[in-house]
């Protein structure tokens, strides 16, 4: 996500105005690159989601035990 923002950031820097990044007070670009980093990190605190069909197969049976 972080380096989506950055590929994005170039775009419009290289195309448009030139705005620097300005964290006080905090313009839009810093806000979104706030936001892409706190997802970025989030994502790892995040369960996994389960598909339909593993939630619909049943579970497998235990492995037997080793000899």
């Amino acid at each position: 996500m972080t380096l989506i923002w950055f590929v994005v950031w170039l775009v419009a820097d290289a195309i448009g105005d030139e705005e620097g990044l300005v964290f006080d007070p905090v313009n839009g670009w810093a806000a979104t690159l706030i936001l892409a980093a706190a997802l970025d990190l989030a994502r790892q605190h995040a369960p996994e989601r389960r598909t339909e069909r593993e939630s619909a197969e049943p579970p497998a049976p235990p492995a037997p035990p080793a000899p």
